[in-house]
């Protein structure tokens, strides 16, 4: 037969000391103070590996405009974030833009917190919203800025130039004023 027993636990000391809540405040601020910097860090990384990937999509894309002979029309959603290609393709009522079945064209999204527009003075809207650039078969391209921007105050810059073939990344801080001006 199993007995139970009452014990009475007598606490010599019912909570924490003085010195126990300093240290552990401490460690708590130290902690803090090595996380939060890092934060902005990676933020920034974020900002960064998308404006790179971003340049890198829009020049293979205007190289695959000039090898094939076709005209691309650069999509951005600004709202959700996600840009993409199209093609121009033959259809039933004549040739339309639309999306390919290709890893070139699809559509990519930018990490949160990262928004995305395009701006620029041959920039249109297409029926799903989208705001619009072309790429020709000519290796032309029309002038735009695609602008990415971290939500904390820091925004960079994918530089579409109607002649020059490599995409430049620019810091806000460092676009000179009428550069859409000057892309013309």
């Amino acid at each position: 037969m199993i007995r139970w027993t009452r014990m009475r636990v007598v606490a010599s000391s019912p909570g924490f000391t003085l010195i126990e809540l300093a240290v552990v405040l401490g460690l708590i601020g130290l902690l803090v103070a090595l996380v939060v910097p890092r934060v902005g860090v990676l933020s920034s990384a974020a900002l960064d590996s998308s404006a790179r990937r971003l340049a890198t999509r829009v020049q293979f894309l205007r190289e695959e405009a000039a090898i094939r002979s076709r005209w691309i029309r650069f999509a951005v959603d600004p709202k959700r974030g996600a840009y993409r290609a199209e093609g121009l393709v033959p259809s039933a009522g004549g040739v339309r833009f639309a999306p390919l079945d290709q890893p070139l064209y699809r559509e990519t999204f930018v990490p949160d917190p990262l928004r995305l527009s395009l701006e620029g003075p041959g920039v249109t809207s297409n029926v799903d919203g989208y705001d619009t650039t072309l790429f020709s078969p000519d290796g032309y391209a029309d002038p735009a800025l695609l602008w990415l921007d971290d939500g904390a105050g820091r925004r960079v810059a994918v530089v579409i130039n109607p002649v020059a073939t490599r995409a430049k990344i620019v810091d806000d801080d460092d676009i000179p004023a009428g550069l859409l001006g000057s892309l013309r």
